[in-house]
């Protein structure tokens, strides 16, 4: 009985194995396997093309917005030292001896009164009477435009504004 049972339990998993097609490998005649490939090929084409459309409208916008930054800059004219240390306003500029920052981004002075920053869109009255042109320039490539230089003066070692 014992036997029986166990020649029929290996015959029912014989038949349930047999029936069902497994193929492993993919074959060039599958044709649904092929279908679905094409179809999310062209899903994946249409998704890197909306990403292109999008990207290349957002490099576009940020180019208009840079030239009239720059534009608007030319407006209202570079600062008279500017032509002589070669300068375009892309950076912040540091005057060394006078403890002062060149802002192009808010077109401005920034320096030291009593311990504290000071912005004035003016030449500053302590450097009015200084040919500016003459005088030694750092300029700082290392701090994004849009941030104020004066927030980093302390991060850096004292060598590095000498």
């Amino acid at each position: 009985m014992r036997n029986a049972s166990l020649v029929i339990a290996m015959s029912i998993g014989l038949f349930v194995t047999t029936t069902g097609t497994f193929n492993a490998q993919r074959h060039e005649d599958d044709k649904r396997y092929w279908k679905v490939r094409k179809e999310a090929d062209k899903e994946r084409d249409k998704y890197y093309k909306e990403r292109n459309k999008e990207r290349d409208k957002y490099y576009k916008e940020a180019y208009k917005e840079r030239k009239e930054y720059y534009k608007e800059g030319h407006k209202h004219g570079f600062p008279r030292w500017a032509e002589v240390h070669r300068y375009d306003s892309r950076h912040h500029v540091y005057f060394r001896d006078y403890n002062t920052f060149y802002d192009p981004y808010r077109r401005g002075y920034v320096f030291q009164d009593r311990g504290r920053w000071r912005f004035s869109p003016e030449v500053p009255s302590f450097l009015v009477g200084i040919d500016l042109g003459r005088v030694q320039i750092r300029i700082i490539k290392d701090i994004p435009i849009s941030r104020h230089p004066e927030d980093f003066y302390y991060d850096y070692e004292e060598d590095y504004w000498d």
